[in-house]
């Protein structure tokens, strides 16, 4: 039960846990389905994808974006996004590759004009924000069909 977190309470964490044979396919293909974006995405590169989540984190964190509407973004205003930054050793560490690995991708993700480099922080832009748009999709879908499948197992 420890592995599941703190962040859910024991009842509804044993209550999962004892109807996961009934649920398991409905958690796992959104997920399987958000992951085969993210693949597809990314030219079958999984690691670039997870950098991208990486940064994206930083970026969602920051107080600016917040305040962005996703209209304005798809449309590249602005060019690059607000974000409190992350520099190459963070990122390799967060994902769990080598860091010349990380460098490697990084520069092809600033290559293609996805991310920026500002100083030693990178930074996503609006082009990388749209070119996620059928991942953004898959993770909305994801969070609605848990939220609902959730909502019904629970009785809430």
């Amino acid at each position: 039960m420890s592995s599941i977190g703190p962040e859910l309470s024991s009842s509804r964490a044993l209550t999962l846990q004892e109807n996961y044979p009934r649920v398991a396919s409905e958690l796992l293909r959104p997920l399987l389905n958000l992951f085969t974006s993210a693949r597809e995405v990314c030219d079958g590169d999984v690691d670039k994808f997870l950098i991208l989540l990486a940064i994206a984190m930083r970026t969602t964190e920051h107080p600016q974006f917040k305040t962005l509407a996703h209209a304005a973004i798809m449309a590249g205003e602005p060019e690059v996004l607000p974000s409190l930054g992350t520099n190459i050793r963070s990122i390799a560490a967060s994902v769990a590759i080598p860091k010349e690995t990380a460098r490697r991708k990084l520069a092809d993700l600033v290559e293609a004009g996805w991310l920026v480099r500002q100083g030693w922080d990178f930074r996503m832009t609006a082009k990388c924000y749209a070119a996620l748009e059928p991942v953004r999709l898959r993770l909305q879908t994801l969070a609605l069909s848990y939220h609902d499948l959730l909502s019904e197992l629970l009785g809430r």
